[in-house]
């Protein structure tokens, strides 16, 4: 009587090791697909950037993306310099703001922290104290105006101040 049971159970046992040992095989050949794609998939790291240069990323991506309204220095709360790239501050933080960008781009949410980046930047380089707070850009009251910021007074430190961690 167990050999009859054994013996009809085997037909059935049979049938599903051959449908597990099939979708382990249809597994593996899509676990085969995707690495494959992985595999060819080009990586950040091989990716050229978008732009070739600052000027060319805020030209062409920054300023027209992302307008505020500025004007002669008083009359906005955003100030901006049609020679923005005469401003060390100003290239410092744009650049920083491309390469960022340029990282960003190329991952699924990368956008989102670069974003609360730019949002925290833009006050900054626009704002009343920013690079651009002397100058006053082209626009309907008159000529575009240019004014370096005065450097920070330093003196030299002490001969021997930053050798404390020798």
């Amino acid at each position: 009587m167990t050999a009859t049971r054994s013996q009809q159970a085997q037909p059935g046992a049979v049938t599903q090791v051959d449908e597990l040992a099939a979708e382990v095989a249809r597994l593996a050949a899509r676990v085969f697909e995707l690495q494959q794609a992985q595999a060819e998939r080009p990586h950040a790291g091989d990716q050229r950037p978008l732009y070739s240069t600052v000027e060319e990323w805020v030209t062409t991506y920054l300023l027209p993306t992302f307008p505020r309204p500025v004007s002669e220095v008083g009359m906005t709360r955003w100030h901006w310099c049609d020679q923005w790239w005469r401003h060390d501050e100003a290239v410092t933080r744009l650049t920083a703001l491309w390469y960022g960008w340029e990282q960003a781009r190329l991952q699924m949410t990368g956008m989102l922290p670069w974003l609360r980046e730019l949002d925290h930047q833009l006050p900054i380089l626009y704002g009343d104290d920013g690079p651009f707070r002397n100058c006053a850009a082209t626009g309907d009251l008159g000529e575009s105006r240019h004014h370096s910021s005065a450097e920070m007074p330093a003196e030299p430190a002490p001969e021997d101040w930053w050798s404390w961690w020798d």
